[in-house]
């Protein structure tokens, strides 16, 4: 899928490998996760206004007796 991200000035960075997606954080940051790649690309808070494709939901880790 295709992650657009918008940045301040009106231009915008396009991710279009396929299985890549976002995740967005409550501190403001996004980070771009593309599939092959073991580090995110990371935006932090003020460097993009928005985001368009496909988020990324974490599966939270369930406790088990």
């Amino acid at each position: 899928m295709t992650v657009i991200v918008m940045l301040p000035d009106g231009e915008s960075d396009e991710y279009s490998r396929f299985g890549d997606s976002f995740v967005k954080h409550n501190d403001g940051s996004l980070d771009v996760v593309r599939k092959g790649e073991k580090k995110p690309h990371r935006y932090e808070a003020g460097q993009w206004t928005d985001v368009a494709g496909t988020e990324k939901l974490w599966k939270k880790p369930r406790f088990r007796h």
